[in-house]
């Protein structure tokens, strides 16, 4: 290798001229101030919740569809990687930082338009940069008797790239990537597709129907790098006519396996609606206000609620969505006669009850901070009015797993996932969603300070020796972080090579976010 003046290789001279040459060119599609280089916003998008090594080149930020295709054109002609982020909340699981080294961040929050929008076919359509609070204001101001199913993350998140990534909503229709359509794509190499019926001119039912006519290619466009979604339609449900909400309470495992396989009845045959119902363990419930108890124990960690009361009690919360208040007192006496014995407390609420808890309620579409406080639970700072886990240094990391709705094995899981995650003196905190009445997702969170010394890596490890013995015993996460996009086992059969096919076909110069759910690639 020839060295240049300053003890530079060629190389790396080559390789700088490179990328001046590509800004440049974004330059004069976007104009200067939507190409961002500044010490500032590089060090934001390299920063996570957790330990990165990431470098990004810059921050680029089309305005509209056409210069996202503009922006791919120009990232195959100088051979440059683009990784794209919606709003960047991620948080958890990478928050804005790409999977692989020396990419360029392309911000698509200046895509922020509601499309189109029908109150009585249920439907509205939006772009990547659209936020759940968004959605909800939009709603609100034109008295839709619609609403939108939120997440318990951030109002400023996306509600695309929540869908995308298979990201869970609360209430009917929470588990979004069901029911979602009309998707416009731009692919890899700068070309447009729009997916179902929208491929025709003139469909009048591509807001309305997932399948279109022919092959549905909608899901290879979600947790992939297949493409850029610059438009969806996603499908609402109607504020209910009658709402309850019940909260029961288990104190130890053997009364929870009981308590999943009744709810697993109760949602199968259509009493409680999928998505509908939540378990909490304590130390999931306690960190929602973001507040360990420091004082309490002398600045020792871990918290142990055994130790401190002889319990680690778990919470299950239940809404009803009717059509009528007859209609709710029915599936009330149900629940109440199948929990009966079976629960230390049942408590329901309706609307009217003033007393409830629920009254500003993130179940039937307000979007809420609340739960981004337990993103500083470790924290010994005041939580700030605003919240931001990244810049302040709170250490979270998710592992997301999937299991049979069967009370057996999830709760001989729990206490693997308990035992383990205390051993590197963290709290086990965990939340169970029945997003259908044949499995659910499990969330499992490792909160921390990342100024602690090493609590980056001893969180780390504890996640991966978590990852590592669940995909042993057959539970494969359902979603992932941007560190354990390779750490699956490898396919039994052809998949990886029809992935592999369809990536070389598509993005023949791996342009596009390499390295994300691409498993068939530098194993």
């Amino acid at each position: 290798m020839v060295l240049l003046s300053g003890g530079r290789s060629g190389l790396e001279i080559g390789n700088t001229l490179l990328i001046m040459d590509v800004l440049l060119a974004w330059q004069e599609l976007l104009s200067s101030e939507n190409v961002l280089t500044d010490e500032k916003t590089i060090s934001a998008v390299q920063t996570a919740t957790f330990a990165t090594t990431q470098r990004v080149l810059a921050v680029i930020r089309p305005g509209d569809r056409a210069e996202v295709q503009e922006c791919i054109k120009i990232a195959n002609q100088y051979q440059t990687p683009i990784y794209p982020i919606s709003r960047g909340k991620n948080w958890g699981l990478g928050s804005r930082v790409p999977v692989k080294d020396n990419c360029v961040v392309m911000d698509l929050s200046r895509l922020d338009r509601i499309v189109d929008y029908h109150e009585k076919l249920a439907y509205i359509t939006v772009e990547p940069g659209v936020t759940f609070q968004q959605v909800f204001e939009y709603l609100r101001d034109i008295q839709s008797n619609l609403f939108l199913s939120v997440i318990g993350g951030p109002p400023e998140g996306s509600v695309i790239a929540n869908t995308l990534e298979r990201g869970d909503g609360i209430g009917p229709l929470g588990d979004r990537i069901n029911y979602v359509c009309g998707f416009e794509v731009v692919l890899p190499t700068g070309e447009l597709i729009h997916t179902g019926f929208g491929r025709f001119a003139n469909a009048k039912t591509t807001p309305v129907s997932r399948w279109g006519v022919g092959p549905s290619v909608d899901g290879i466009f979600a947790q992939s790098n297949l493409g850029i979604v610059t438009q969806m339609t996603v499908w609402l449900t109607p504020i209910p006519k009658y709402y309850l909400s019940f909260n029961c309470i288990v104190k130890d495992h053997s009364r929870l396996q009981q308590l999943i396989d009744i709810i697993q009845q109760l949602i199968l045959q259509g009493t409680i609606k999928e998505n509908c119902f939540n378990f909490w363990n304590c130390y999931k419930f306690l960190a929602k206000e973001g507040r360990y108890p420091w004082q309490l124990l002398g600045g020792k960690t871990p918290f142990s609620l055994q130790e401190l009361k002889g319990t680690e009690p778990w919470f299950g919360t239940g809404d009803l969505y009717c059509a009528s208040q007859e209609q709710g007192l029915a599936e009330r006496k149900i629940i109440e006669e199948a929990l009966a014995g079976r629960v230390e407390q049942l408590i329901f609420s309706d609307q009217e009850d003033s007393s409830s808890p629920l009254k500003d309620d993130i179940r039937l579409g307000i979007p809420s901070n609340i739960n981004i406080k337990s993103t500083y639970w470790r924290k010994k700072i005041k939580i700030p009015k605003n919240l931001d886990p990244d810049r302040d240094a709170c250490g979270v990391l998710w592992l997301c797993l999937l299991f049979p709705f069967d009370g057996q094995p999830i709760v001989e899981s729990l206490r693997t996932i308990e035992s383990t995650i205390k051993s590197y003196q963290f709290e086990p905190n965990i939340a169970i969603n029945c997003s259908t009445s044949r499995s659910v997702k499990m969330f499992i969170a490792i909160m921390y300070d990342r100024q602690v010394l090493e609590a980056d890596s001893r969180a780390m490890a504890c996640h991966d020796h978590l990852l590592q013995l669940f995909v042993q015993e057959g539970y494969i996460p359902y979603r992932l972080g941007i560190q354990s996009m390779h750490s699956l086992p490898t396919a039994q059969d052809d998949y990886d090579q029809l992935i592999r096919n369809i990536k070389n076909q598509l993005d023949p110069n791996n342009i596009l976010a390499p390295g994300r759910y691409d498993f068939s690639r530098d194993k």
